[in-house]
């Protein structure tokens, strides 16, 4: 069986504090998630959104959103899946 195809995919993430964007970062690295970008702005009243950009195939995408949304400082994950991104980027 063939290893499914790899596409770009874009999470907007926001999370609690500033300790959690080290702890997000920290899951993409040690699960070895090549990230592309990965981009943190302050939101307001303390919280923070990330922007990350990676490759992951169709499974791979829902398991890191999974993996993000148990993190107990991750407020929201935004996923966008897509071959249209591999043609724009």
């Amino acid at each position: 069986m063939s290893p499914l195809p790899l596409s770009p995919v874009k999470l907007h993430v926001t999370v609690e504090d500033l300790a959690c964007v080290q702890r997000v970062l920290t899951l993409l690295t040690g699960r070895a998630y090549s990230l592309t970008r990965f981009q943190a702005e302050e939101a307001g009243a303390g919280r923070w959104r990330l922007s990350i950009d990676t490759m992951a195939d169709a499974d791979g995408a829902e398991l890191l959103e999974a993996r993000l949304l148990r993190l107990p400082s991750v407020l929201t994950v935004d996923l966008h899946r897509s071959a249209a991104l591999a043609v724009a980027g």
